[in-house]
């Protein structure tokens, strides 16, 4: 029984939980006293004494109540001898062998057989029988009853008081050990707080994940852990639990001991009747970080798809995403939406004559270019082989041959190139566009090159 009551003590909470019942004691036997003193009672006795011996009890239950959290459990057990002493003053007092004052006798094994071992128990239960049967010796017997018989009586029903209330308290206490042990256990970060939203006690999960030593966090609010980017979403959800609610799956980054940042997985629910919140919390930084790293390559994929590998333009592709939203922004704005497609001249005789590799270096410094001389709206996509298209929103027809122009007189290498412009008109669809701007780019391939030519509205 003893491994029970170091259990107990283990797992007991903060505040000397044994101290505190015996000062409930002292102060419920003093009460006892006065109400037997005010209540019809047996006449006889020494009220002074009774109502010293009350006074008394009530000072030390006082004391003993406010400065439980310093008394150490061997002051504890002296005050419960000492309760027993003064109850048989009580009885010597009160001049009767029976009566109300043996409650407190009650009283005091049902402490003893709860907080302490059954060992400890045992002896204060014959400690308490002992004085009671000096009390006996003392005082006259009444009722028909001999003190032995009295004695017996009250022998065998604190006997059966103590050994049942010590083997409940024993249960509850290896029901509890085996509760810590799957508590410390638990891969889940565990966390019981109080309505402050400090830490009472965490599992050793907080220290495999983040460092912190259950000691450590106690006492402390995770709210300070929290990042400055979380902390107003977390303060939320924090105070929804509070108000009786329930979080589950709250996302934030607590920081480590370390200084880093993990990301933790929690769920909590507030205890009402024990005015406390339970929390389990998972690390999921791992699983954060492979997101992270799949967002980053689906990006990049998409990237690489709407680009193109040589020149590292859009490709034709992202021309199917990007045209239909300016036509939808030209006729929202009222707004012209202008289109050219830009041909560099004889690069297919450039190609064979200079090699492929020449060929990709003029296409790679042609878009580098064109993409440098134009605005910041504006966008220069590869079209396919040696073409180019360009997209020119929000820019008068005037304006946009000025652009193109400004790109022709920019082409490196000594080349040449020419172009086809048409401007977008509402209701036209991307293909009928593009359509005419090659008809024009076509136009000014047959009338000699290098030059551009406006496609007809």
């Amino acid at each position: 029984m003893a491994v029970g009551s170091e259990a107990r003590e283990e797992i007991r909470p903060p505040g000397r939980s044994e101290a505190r019942a015996t000062a409930v004691l002292l102060l419920a036997g003093a009460g006892l006293v006065a109400l037997s003193l005010i209540l019809p009672h047996p006449p006889g006795g020494d009220l002074t004494a009774l109502c010293a011996t009350a006074a008394g009890m009530t000072v030390v239950g006082g004391a003993v109540w406010f400065l439980s959290a310093r008394v150490p459990v061997a002051l504890v057990h002296l005050l419960l001898a000492a309760t027993a002493l003064v109850t048989g003053l009580l009885f010597v007092e009160s001049g009767l062998a029976v009566g109300q004052y043996g409650t407190i006798f009650t009283w005091g094994t049902l402490i003893s057989a709860y907080f302490f071992s059954r060992r400890a128990a045992a002896a204060h239960l014959a400690w308490l029988l002992l004085v009671y049967a000096g009390s006996l010796e003392l005082v006259e017997s009444t009722g028909g009853y001999s003190p032995v018989t009295r004695w017996i009586f009250s022998a065998v029903s604190l006997t059966v008081v103590m050994l049942f209330v010590n083997s409940l308290a024993s249960r509850r206490a290896r029901a509890d050990t085996r509760a810590r042990h799957f508590f410390d256990l638990s891969q889940d970060m565990l966390c019981t707080m109080d309505m402050m939203g400090r830490c009472i006690e965490v599992n050793g999960a907080w220290e495999r994940a983040l460092g912190y030593r259950p000691v450590e966090m106690r006492g402390r609010r995770l709210l300070e852990l929290t990042h400055p980017d979380d902390h107003a979403h977390a303060t939320e959800q924090a105070l929804k639990v509070f108000g009786g609610g329930d979080v589950e799956d709250l996302e934030t980054r607590v920081r480590a001991k370390d200084g880093n940042w993990h990301w933790l997985r929690t769920s909590s629910v507030f205890e009402p009747d024990e005015e406390l919140v339970y929390a389990r919390s998972t690390d999921i930084t791992s699983q954060k970080e492979l997101e992270a790293e799949r967002e980053a390559l689906i990006a990049e994929n998409e990237k690489l798809a709407r680009s193109d590998a040589l020149t590292g333009l859009p490709n034709r592709r992202a021309l199917d995403d990007q045209l239909p939203r300016e036509m939808a922004r030209a006729l929202r704005a009222g707004t012209e939406l202008c289109l050219a497609i830009i041909d560099i001249d004889h690069f297919k005789t450039y190609n064979d004559t200079f090699g492929h590799l020449a060929g990709d270096t003029v296409l790679r410094d042609c878009a580098a270019a064109w993409d440098g001389a134009l605005r910041g709206e504006d966008t220069i996509l590869r079209f396919g082989g040696e073409e180019f298209l360009v997209v020119l929103p929000d820019c008068p027809p005037g304006d946009a041959v000025e652009i193109v122009e400004r790109l022709r007189a920019a082409t490196p290498e000594g080349q040449t190139c020419s172009a086809g412009l048409a401007v977008w008109t509402p209701g036209e669809t991307v293909d009928d566009l593009v359509a005419r701007a090659d008809k024009a780019l076509y136009a000014a391939k047959e009338s000699g090159r290098d030059r551009l030519v406006s496609a007809a509205a």
